[in-house]
């Protein structure tokens, strides 16, 4: 059964088309969208209708593509996006793809830095989902595991596009006693973990 209604699956196709040119016509790093494979956003919704996540936290908005799945959750179960962005331009194209969508009254876009965003929830979040510079994934992870209720799910992705980098995340995620997890050969590598 497909969960994404055809408006949202135009805006979604548009994002995926703009993500593909960013990574071939020379666009510069820090300007392209760097989006999730769609079975990566298939992998989210699927885990956030799992676990009936209707507190869900995502640092690193980009342009919209990962929210607008988890938001299609919150549009099902009654729940709501947070997401953060500190990009002011990713932040308003994001605006704009969520009104396109229609779904902008499930999710909160705040404009500023996830670390700081994510000491707000104290064990509220249902699920948090990573997907920010990668040099900042390890300063996130303890705040991450503090925001998520027991039995919360964590995803962090490009775990083995980006191995090298997110070494050090991956190996403290790992020994880290609050969580139980492992990562997912799916899209760029998801970090699928539940606080425990």
């Amino acid at each position: 059964m497909d969960l994404v209604p055809q408006t949202v699956r135009v805006v979604m196709q548009d994002l995926e088309a703009r993500d593909s040119t960013d990574r071939t016509d020379g666009t510069p790093h820090g300007r392209r969208l760097r989006a999730i494979a769609p079975e990566v956003g298939q992998f989210l919704m699927t885990l956030a209708l799992a676990s009936r996540a209707a507190t869900i936290v995502e640092v690193g908005t980009g342009g919209g593509y990962s929210t607008l799945w988890l938001a299609l959750v919150a549009e099902r179960i009654g729940g709501r996006v947070t997401t953060f962005e500190i990009d002011p331009a990713k932040a308003a194209l994001a605006r704009q793809t969520f009104a396109t969508a229609g779904l902008e009254r499930f999710i909160d876009l705040r404009e500023g830095d996830g670390f700081e965003g994510l000491l707000e929830f104290d064990g509220r979040a249902d699920l948090v989902f990573i997907d920010s510079e990668k040099r900042d994934y390890a300063r996130l992870l303890g705040p991450a595991i503090e925001a998520l209720r027991q039995g919360g799910l964590l995803v962090a992705d490009n775990l083995t596009t980006h191995a090298s980098e997110l070494e050090t995340f991956r190996v403290e995620a790992a020994a880290d006693p609050r969580l139980s997890g492992l990562v997912v050969p799916l899209g760029g590598g998801e970090f699928v973990a539940v606080r425990l």
